[in-house]
């Protein structure tokens, strides 16, 4: 095993070429030994002086190398010399010449190797990134300093003797480097992994260099984040690869010469495998560049470029073509191909329907000019016709109107007359005969009243006097002309609705409403007895009122038809106790506030429930 490499003991004296301390200690010596050479006797032979002189050869060659020789030389020729002049002629006298000049050279090659080892001590304990002496016999760590083993979360000490393998497990890796590493192949230099002491891969740059046949000095420097990074984006490449091979457009990057440096799935599934072939060749079947070659003007104008081509099975591409540079320099183009076979043509389609169209067009223009005219013509009818329908309008109106006066003028004074006359008659028969004629004559009034209320109902001139309204208040006069009716006929009427609720109406039409409503209630009736519940209640804008009644019910056919005009709900209707218009009127007036009405019933013998919408306003 080779020796640990230490410090010599003169490290600490300065190493420049004009320092002092060196030519002091060397001067110094070597005047001391020529002064004793000078003093004792016999020179030649005594034991001391050698010593004295030998000290300063050994000191100069141990600093000076080749001069520290030249040195030992010089002072062996003034040691002869002072014997000489001493007049000692010994025969012993080159003994000692040739013994300091020994010794020097011994001194010189021993002071060399241990600056050497020195300095490269000095230069492992500098290096950036780490640095370790590695025994070549045995492959264990001689030295290490701080940032290698703090790279590898390892202290100095846990280094030193520590067999390599345990840092580095990767056994080809280590081989190739022992087999690189010898004392005259200069540097090595090998990307390789370590094992830190967590079980950790580091990767790691390599340099060592042999200066002897025991011992290598290898440094290192940290790669991990560049591999890591060169990983990802090698990675990020085959990505984008994968990416371009699934596009269904074809992707190349071409060169100057024509040729292909990289071709997608499309492409080769379309044109084969380029190789080494130029473009023309591969895609067009050619000999010679086209003419224009549009990827040369990419190249000449560094500019994108687009054309389209058609290929000879029968497909066009458009190409999109922008100019690239390669990792080295050099640059190229990259090339987007997509087929717009289906695309022209559906072009040329539209070309041919444009044509259709504008020959269509031309007579739709035609057709519109006459349709103008004809639609002069419709509106100055329609303007004739409307004239006429609100002539006739107006003239049912005054119709209705003086119908209904000219048959009001008559019945006023029978309907007067009749109960009187029935009253005076003794006759039973007789009498029965007047009352029929009594009520048919009632019967004939309400009629007239009735229509003349939906007439006016239906008019489009009507005008409303619309003003707050507290709905309880309103329904509480109306119900006491009904008080004494109804306790007589054993009819409960039941009013739930709320004090707090209020209406936008016209108060006379309000009261029709509810007229119509507690007397078609009391009509269906069974028995002429039951119950009248009215309810109200305010849903965002709006007011529900509803009239819910304990009569004869009705069935779906009837809940559709209950506000149609002159329509009777049961075999009433073949009598003349009302002419089935107080629904229809109610309807009109709920729809001229704005509001709708409608009917439900859980069917016959179940009681109805007519319930109507008007606006809600806040109390007053």
């Amino acid at each position: 095993m080779a020796p640990r490499i230490t410090k010599s003991p003169l490290h600490l004296l300065p190493m420049g070429r004009y320092l002092k301390p060196r030519m002091v200690l060397v001067a110094g010596t070597s005047g001391t030994a020529v002064l004793a050479a000078l003093l004792v006797e016999p020179p030649g032979t005594n034991l001391i002086l050698w010593f004295l002189l030998f000290l300063p050869a050994a000191i100069a060659g141990y600093l000076y190398r080749e001069r520290g020789i030249v040195v030992a030389t010089v002072l062996g020729l003034a040691y002869i010399g002072v014997t000489v002049l001493r007049a000692y002629p010994e025969p012993g006298a080159l003994l000692p010449f040739v013994a300091m000049i020994a010794l020097a050279s011994l001194a010189s090659t021993v002071g060399y190797s241990a600056r050497e080892q020195i300095h490269h001590r000095e230069a492992m304990e500098r290096a950036p990134g780490g640095a370790f002496l590695l025994r070549q016999e045995d492959g264990t760590i001689a030295d290490a300093n701080r940032d290698f083993a703090e790279l590898l979360d390892y202290t100095t000490k846990d280094l030193e003797n520590l067999p390599i393998s345990r840092i580095w497990p990767f056994a080809d890796d280590r081989e190739r480097f022992f087999a690189q590493a010898k004392p005259d192949a200069g540097n090595v230099v090998l990307e390789t992994q370590f094992v830190d002491r967590e079980g950790r891969i580091r990767w790691l740059v390599l340099w060592g260099r042999c200066f002897d046949d025991a011992v290598i000095s290898c440094r290192v420097s940290e790669i991990t984040r560049y591999k890591e990074a060169e990983a990802a984006l090698n990675a990020e490449h085959r990505r984008l690869l994968s990416v371009l091979d699934t596009l269904p457009a074809y992707v190349t990057l071409q060169g100057e010469d024509h040729t292909f440096r990289f071709a997608n799935r499309a492409f080769r599934e379309t044109f084969g495998d380029p190789g080494e072939r130029p473009c023309y060749e591969v895609q067009r079947g050619s000999r010679r560049p086209c003419n224009p070659c549009h990827s040369t003007l990419v190249f000449t104008l560094r500019s994108p470029q687009r054309w389209e081509w058609d290929h000879t099975n029968g497909k066009t591409y458009e190409v999109h073509a922008y100019p690239f540079t390669d990792t080295d320099g050099s640059p190229l183009m990259l090339q987007l191909g997509v087929d717009i076979t289906q695309r022209v043509q559906a072009e040329e389609a539209l070309k041919g329907f444009a044509g259709n169209l504008q020959t269509k067009n031309r007579e739709l223009e035609v057709l519109r000019s006459q349709l103008s005219i004809v639609n002069q013509e419709l509106d100055e009818m329609v303007r004739e016709r409307t004239a006429d329908v609100e002539k006739l309008l107006a003239q049912k109106d005054e119709f209705i109107s003086q119908l209904g006066h000219d048959l009001k003028t008559p019945l006023t004074p029978l309907v007067a007359l009749m109960p009187r006359i029935i009253q005076r008659e003794q006759d039973p028969r007789l009498r029965r005969l007047l009352e029929i004629a009594g009520h048919n004559v009632t019967y004939m009034k309400d009629l007239v009243q009735k229509t003349l209320q939906l007439a006016r109902m239906n008019s489009l001139y009507i005008e409303l006097d619309l003003e707050p309204l507290n709905l309880r208040t309103e329904l509480n006069n109306i119900l006491r002309n009904y008080a004494v009716s109804f306790k007589a006929k054993a009819i409960t009427l039941e009013n739930h609705v709320p004090a707090q609720i209020s209406v936008r109406a016209d108060r006379v039409l309000l009261g029709e409403i509810f007229d119509n409503l507690i007397a078609n209630a009391v009509k269906y009736m069974q028995n002429g007895t039951g119950t009248i519940s009215i309810d109200a209640g305010r849903d965002q804008g709006v007011v529900i009122v509803a009239i819910r009644d304990t009569g004869i019910g009705m069935t779906h056919e009837q809940l559709e038809r209950a506000f149609f005009e002159f329509y009777k709900a049961d075999s009433s209707r073949h009598d003349l106790e009302s002419p089935g218009l107080g629904l229809a009127i109610c309807r009109r007036i709920v729809e001229r506030h704005g509001g709708r009405i409608w009917a439900e019933s859980d069917g016959v013998g179940m009681g109805s429930t007519i319930l109507f919408s008007l606006e809600a306003v806040d109390a007053p």
